[in-house]
Protein backbone atom coordinates (compact mmCIF):
# COMPACT_ATOMS: atom_id res chain seq x y z
CA UNK A 1 0.00 0.00 0.00
CA UNK A 2 1.13 3.87 -0.40
CA UNK A 3 1.36 6.23 2.71
CA UNK A 4 -1.59 7.53 1.20
CA UNK A 5 -3.56 4.81 1.22
CA UNK A 6 -2.37 4.52 4.82
CA UNK A 7 -3.11 8.07 5.40
CA UNK A 8 -6.85 7.32 4.12
CA UNK A 9 -7.06 4.04 6.18
CA UNK A 10 -6.50 6.03 9.50
CA UNK A 11 -9.50 8.90 8.18
CA UNK A 12 -11.42 6.36 8.31
CA UNK A 13 -11.00 4.44 11.54
CA UNK A 14 -10.61 7.91 13.47
CA UNK A 15 -13.80 8.61 11.80
CA UNK A 16 -15.81 5.79 12.61
CA UNK A 17 -14.16 5.79 16.24
CA UNK A 18 -15.52 9.26 16.61
CA UNK A 19 -18.86 8.32 15.24
CA UNK A 20 -18.76 5.34 17.69
CA UNK A 21 -17.91 7.35 20.70
CA UNK A 22 -20.72 9.86 20.26
CA UNK A 23 -23.34 6.81 19.72
CA UNK A 24 -22.04 5.45 23.20
CA UNK A 25 -22.13 8.80 24.74
CA UNK A 26 -26.03 9.64 23.82
CA UNK A 27 -26.48 5.44 24.75
CA UNK A 28 -24.79 6.49 28.39
CA UNK A 29 -27.23 9.40 29.24
CA UNK A 30 -29.75 6.92 28.27
CA UNK A 31 -28.52 4.40 30.10
CA UNK A 32 -28.27 6.70 33.37
CA UNK A 33 -31.84 8.29 32.73
CA UNK A 34 -32.84 4.94 33.44
CA UNK A 35 -31.94 4.57 36.59
CA UNK A 36 -32.97 8.17 37.70
CA UNK A 37 -35.54 8.78 40.77
CA UNK A 38 -38.04 10.88 41.24
CA UNK A 39 -37.11 12.64 44.90
CA UNK A 40 -39.65 15.26 46.36
CA UNK A 41 -41.08 15.87 43.03
CA UNK A 42 -37.63 16.29 41.40
CA UNK A 43 -35.71 13.50 39.12
CA UNK A 44 -32.53 12.39 40.46
CA UNK A 45 -29.88 9.94 39.45
CA UNK A 46 -28.37 7.67 41.80
CA UNK A 47 -24.42 8.94 43.32
CA UNK A 48 -22.66 5.88 42.02
CA UNK A 49 -23.89 7.73 38.31
CA UNK A 50 -22.88 11.07 38.49
CA UNK A 51 -18.95 10.61 37.76
CA UNK A 52 -19.98 8.59 34.21
CA UNK A 53 -22.91 11.46 33.51
CA UNK A 54 -19.83 14.02 33.90
CA UNK A 55 -17.57 11.97 31.70
CA UNK A 56 -19.88 11.35 29.03
CA UNK A 57 -20.35 15.15 28.80
CA UNK A 58 -16.95 15.82 28.97
CA UNK A 59 -16.38 13.31 25.76
CA UNK A 60 -19.36 15.34 23.90
CA UNK A 61 -17.57 18.75 24.60
CA UNK A 62 -14.66 17.10 23.86
CA UNK A 63 -15.34 15.61 20.31
CA UNK A 64 -17.26 19.36 19.32
CA UNK A 65 -13.71 20.80 20.36
CA UNK A 66 -11.98 17.94 18.30
CA UNK A 67 -13.98 18.97 15.23
CA UNK A 68 -13.81 22.98 16.06
CA UNK A 69 -10.23 22.81 16.94
CA UNK A 70 -8.97 20.66 13.98
CA UNK A 71 -10.95 22.87 11.16
CA UNK A 72 -9.40 25.43 12.97
CA UNK A 73 -6.31 24.73 12.99
CA UNK A 74 -6.28 23.59 8.90
CA UNK A 75 -8.22 26.39 7.70
CA UNK A 76 -5.64 28.75 9.14
CA UNK A 77 -2.62 26.80 7.48
CA UNK A 78 -4.25 26.57 4.29
CA UNK A 79 -5.08 30.34 4.64
CA UNK A 80 -1.25 30.91 4.95
CA UNK A 81 -0.40 29.28 2.56
CA UNK A 82 -2.76 31.39 0.04
CA UNK A 83 -1.42 33.88 1.48
CA UNK A 84 1.98 32.90 0.58
CA UNK A 85 0.81 32.43 -3.07
CA UNK A 86 1.41 28.86 -2.82
CA UNK A 87 -0.49 26.76 -6.05
CA UNK A 88 -3.28 24.91 -5.25
CA UNK A 89 -1.77 21.61 -6.28
CA UNK A 90 2.03 22.28 -4.27
CA UNK A 91 3.24 19.73 -2.12
CA UNK A 92 3.45 20.58 1.65
CA UNK A 93 4.65 19.77 4.73
CA UNK A 94 3.21 20.73 8.08
CA UNK A 95 4.66 21.01 11.68
CA UNK A 96 3.77 18.05 14.00
CA UNK A 97 2.63 20.82 16.49
CA UNK A 98 -0.15 21.47 14.11
CA UNK A 99 -2.17 18.00 14.51
CA UNK A 100 -0.91 17.46 18.33
CA UNK A 101 -3.76 19.16 20.07
CA UNK A 102 -5.99 17.84 17.14
CA UNK A 103 -4.75 14.17 18.77
CA UNK A 104 -4.93 14.54 22.12
CA UNK A 105 -8.50 15.70 22.07
CA UNK A 106 -9.45 12.50 20.16
CA UNK A 107 -7.88 10.42 22.84
CA UNK A 108 -8.98 12.83 25.51
CA UNK A 109 -12.45 12.05 24.39
CA UNK A 110 -12.23 8.14 23.83
CA UNK A 111 -10.34 7.89 27.02
CA UNK A 112 -13.98 9.81 28.64
CA UNK A 113 -16.40 7.65 27.12
CA UNK A 114 -14.07 4.50 27.91
CA UNK A 115 -14.28 5.17 31.70
CA UNK A 116 -17.45 6.62 32.00
CA UNK A 117 -18.49 2.70 30.77
CA UNK A 118 -16.55 1.98 33.26
CA UNK A 119 -17.99 3.02 35.92
CA UNK A 120 -21.19 2.49 34.82
CA UNK A 121 -19.89 -1.18 34.67
CA UNK A 122 -19.00 -0.95 37.81
CA UNK A 123 -22.70 0.77 39.40
CA UNK A 124 -24.92 -2.20 37.18
CA UNK A 125 -22.39 -4.60 38.70
CA UNK A 126 -23.19 -3.46 42.08
CA UNK A 127 -26.82 -2.90 41.14
CA UNK A 128 -27.37 -6.62 40.07
CA UNK A 129 -25.43 -7.93 43.53
CA UNK A 130 -27.27 -5.96 45.89
CA UNK A 131 -30.85 -7.14 44.11
CA UNK A 132 -29.98 -10.87 44.55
Amino acid sequence: MKLQDYRETFYTFSGKASDLNRQLGFAAIALIWLFKKDVGGSPTIPAGLVLPGILVVASLTLDMLHYCVASIIWRCFYRSKENENVAEDAELNHSVWLEWPITALFALKILCIVAAYLFIFCFLIKTLLHHN
